[in-house]
């Protein structure tokens, strides 16, 4: 068994697992996914040992077993698609789970705006909303909540607001260590980012030992982090 396999094993279900808890048929996921209801597997394995991940593309996944595989919070959103589905029907249920998710985005954005991290392409000076640029990253996220790219690189998505506190946080470190790569920092510089590392370590998913050297976590966590402790000692 491949360090690849354990992980998937350890942090997600494939299809089969994921319709047990779901209490489901394996088709009645396929069918959600296909009804845009609910979030595709964020890995898939193939039978010729490669891995599709939603983030990182196709990679070696030699000795480990194939299958799509699932988050388990996304448990909590199949029973959200069928509650809309019993509200709306099968129909509706799409336009209004898109609706209700770019709602809670935005919401959520907003609140990271005030409390976090200033977003500018999103509000102005005096803080008046910019609906084009709240929109532009509201759609984006959607997109690419049904590919299934948050159930890969948030620990807990279990709801918009983890998903925009996993994003909005590693866009904070980003933009504060140049991605990562700053070298120098002084105390109170690294005082203030250690607390943002920490906050972002308990929001980003760990990664895959396919993805781990060119992931967020990598970057952001495991190799900034000591730097960060070196100039508090010094």
């Amino acid at each position: 068994m491949s360090a690849l396999d354990l992980y998937l094993k350890k942090h997600y279900l494939n299809k089969a697992q994921f319709a047990a808890a779901c209490l489901c048929k394996e088709t009645d996921i396929d069918a959600l996914i296909q009804a845009q209801l609910l979030a595709a597997p964020s890995y898939v394995v193939t039978d010729n040992a490669k891995i599709h991940s939603a983030v990182f593309g196709e990679m070696d996944a030699d000795n480990t077993s194939a299958g799509a595989y699932f988050h388990p919070a996304n448990a909590v959103w199949y029973t959200l698609a069928l509650q809309l589905i019993d509200e709306h029907g099968l129909n509706a249920a799409p336009a209004i789970l898109k609706e209700n998710f770019i709602r809670d985005f935005i919401a959520a954005l907003t609140d990271m705006h005030h409390s976090t991290w200033r977003l500018d392409d999103c509000f102005t000076a005096d803080d008046q909303p910019i609906v084009s640029g709240l929109m532009q990253r509201a759609e984006f996220s959607w997109q690419h909540f049904l590919l299934g790219t948050f159930g890969l690189c948030v620990a807990h998505p279990v709801s918009v607001s983890a998903i925009v506190r996993k994003e909005i946080l590693q866009e904070k470190l980003s933009h504060l260590t140049g991605n990562g790569n700053k070298e120098n920092f002084t105390s109170v510089e690294a005082k203030e980012l250690l607390s943002v590392v920490d906050a972002f370590a308990e929001t980003a998913m760990w990664f895959s030992p396919a993805e781990y050297p060119r992931c967020s976590r990598k970057r952001l966590v495991d190799d900034l982090r000591p730097r960060l402790q070196a100039a508090m000692a010094a």
